[in-house]
């Protein structure tokens, strides 16, 4: 008898340890009927990731993850690179094409399935405004770019030039883009968005009582907060300040743990042509919030 094909990927990053992509990804080989997959973390060192890119097609993984801080710097390694990935300027997959490496960039639709999928869709008339210029912003904004028709970027002073990189690396886009500097005027201004999305690491743990958004910026504004939606790319704590402070005005909001899951499922489908069952996505969120809350007690 034949055996089937072990399947394995893997994660490289520094640091690794508080992922909980093998969990993640175990959950989806089990729901979706796989039985010989496993997934691992490694560690690596700057001087170790060319051979670790090297290393896939060596022991013939079906590919792997890249997280920080290696997500701009595997490209040289690869045979090919999708466009949005390029556009991106970042690789947080890598699939195994019969010993051709192949990046993408799964974060964008991470970030617009889970407004689509627990919030609402995203319309043409939508305006969109994204806190942050880093590279979880230009995977959103690659992705929602392709949804609605304006989008405002605001980062702080000293990075704006970030932003202006992003309007000028995506001025060929038919959604306009306008960057701000991220002063208090702004973000209040801001609020008259009909999507909010914070894009950067402001109140992750366990900077967890911080928040870009804050009440002083709700109560100032003049327009109805019923109706907005709040996204929010960061994942722990599952309900960040940022998301706290919007929901006490009876806005709608996403947590980024959402935009873990969604941008793994596509990395899954990438991996082995399957598509994780929607209806089990509430059970992984639960499971993953479980494991984080018992990884980061540890600590």
């Amino acid at each position: 008898m034949r055996h089937k094909k072990q399947i394995i990927t893997c994660l490289f990053g520094k640091p690794v340890e508080h992922s909980v992509s093998d969990v993640m990804l175990q959950y989806f080989a089990n729901t979706t009927g796989i039985n010989n997959y496993n997934h691992f973390k490694f560690e690596i060192q700057p001087k170790e990731i060319k051979d670790a890119i090297k290393s896939l097609r060596i022991f013939n993984f079906s590919g792997a993850n890249i997280t920080l801080p290696y997500k701009e710097k595997v490209e040289k390694y690869l045979h090919s690179v999708d466009r949005n990935a390029k556009e991106i300027g970042a690789i947080n997959t890598i699939v195994n094409k019969n010993g051709i490496l192949v990046g993408y960039n799964t974060d964008g639709i991470g970030a617009v399935n889970s407004i689509e999928k627990k919030l609402r869709k995203i319309k043409s008339s939508d305006k969109v405004t994204i806190f942050g210029a880093g590279g979880a912003a230009r995977a959103i904004i690659s992705e929602i770019s392709k949804k609605t028709q304006k989008i405002i970027i605001l980062n702080r002073k000293v990075d704006i030039n970030k932003a202006f990189k992003i309007k000028k690396d995506f001025k060929h886009v038919k959604t306009p883009i306008e960057v701000y500097d991220l002063s208090k005027k702004n973000i209040i201004n801001s609020l008259s968005s009909d999507i909010i999305i914070n894009a950067t690491s402001v109140g992750m743990y366990p900077d967890k009582n911080n928040s870009i958004l804050k009440k002083e910026h709700l109560e100032a504004t003049n327009t109805n907060l019923k109706e907005k939606l709040f996204f929010d790319a960061v994942f722990n704590p599952f309900i960040t300040k940022f998301l706290e402070v919007s929901s006490n005005y009876s806005s709608h909001i996403c947590p980024g743990i959402y935009m873990m899951i969604y941008q793994g499922v596509e990395s899954f489908r990438l991996w082995t042509g399957k598509k994780f069952p929607e209806k089990e996505v509430e059970n992984i969120r639960l499971l993953l919030q479980d494991t984080i809350r018992k990884n980061y007690e540890k600590k």
